[in-house]
C-alpha cells in the first residue's frame, strides 16, 4: 500500500519563472522535461501539466515536478494550485489501477507488460495524446492484456472504436501470442471526456 500523498509547493515569487513542487513520490526516475502536449506524449502526468494555463515547461525528475512560465506571465498561486489538484487526481487513479491488481505477474507476464506498454507509447499513445488521453497497460495474466484509457480517452465516444480498430489490430500484428484485451477503464468516471454527451 502506497503512503498517503504529500505534496509541498515551495514558496514562491510572483516573479520567479520557476516554482517547485515536492512530493513524497516519485514523478520520474530520470530527468523529464517537457514544453508542449506532444513532447509529453509519454506521459499522462507531464501531458497534464504542461497545458496548465501560464505554463513554458514542466520539468520532473526523481520527487520533484518544477514548472516554469514567463517571469512577467501570472502569479503561481493558481496554476500552483491547479497542478496540485492535478498531480492528486493522477497518483489517485495510479493507485486506484494497481490497487485492482490481485496477484503479482510471473516472468513471462512482466515481458509482455513492458513489450506491450513500450508499443502503446510508440505507436498509440502520441495520436491519443493528440485529444489528451493515453493509453496504458495495467495488467497481463497469461496471454491476456488489460488496458486503462486515461484522460480524453476516458468516457470518450470513440474509446470504443479506438481498442477495436487501432489498438487491438496494432496488438494482433505485432505480438500474435496474446488473446483477449480487455478494456479496464471505468468510461462513465472522469473529470471532462473527450466526446462526452
Amino acid at each position: 500500500m502506497n503512503e498517503e500523498l504529500q505534496i509541498n509547493v515551495e514558496p514562491c515569487e510572483s516573479d520567479s519563472d520557476t516554482c517547485v513542487i515536492k512530493l513524497n513520490r516519485v514523478v520520474a526516475t530520470t530527468p523529464e522535461y517537457y514544453s508542449t502536449v506532444e513532447e509529453a506524449s509519454d506521459s499522462p502526468l507531464g501531458g497534464k501539466l504542461v497545458e496548465l494555463e501560464g505554463i513554458e515547461a514542466v520539468l520532473m525528475q526523481d520527487s520533484i515536478v518544477t514548472l516554469l512560465k514567463p517571469v512577467d506571465g501570472v502569479d503561481w498561486g493558481p496554476i500552483a494550485e491547479a497542478a496540485a489538484v492535478l498531480i492528486r487526481r493522477h497518483f489517485e487513479e495510479t493507485d486506484k489501477i494497481h490497487s485492482q491488481r490481485t496477484r503479482e505477474m510471473n516472468e513471462a507476464e512482466k515481458a509482455l507488460f513492458v513489450e506491450i506498454q513500450n508499443l502503446l507509447n510508440d505507436d498509440l499513445n502520441p495520436m491519443v495524446a493528440a485529444h489528451g488521453g493515453f493509453i496504458e497497460v495495467v495488467d497481463v495474466k497469461e496471454d491476456d492484456i488489460f488496458i486503462h484509457m486515461g484522460g480524453g480517452c476516458q468516457g470518450c465516444g470513440m474509446a470504443a472504436m479506438t481498442l477495436r480498430q487501432g489498438v487491438e489490430t496494432m496488438i494482433r500484428q505485432k505480438v500474435p501470442q496474446v488473446r483477449n484485451i480487455h478494456d479496464s477503464t471505468d468510461h462513465g468516471a472522469g473529470e471532462n471526456p473527450y466526446f462526452a454527451s
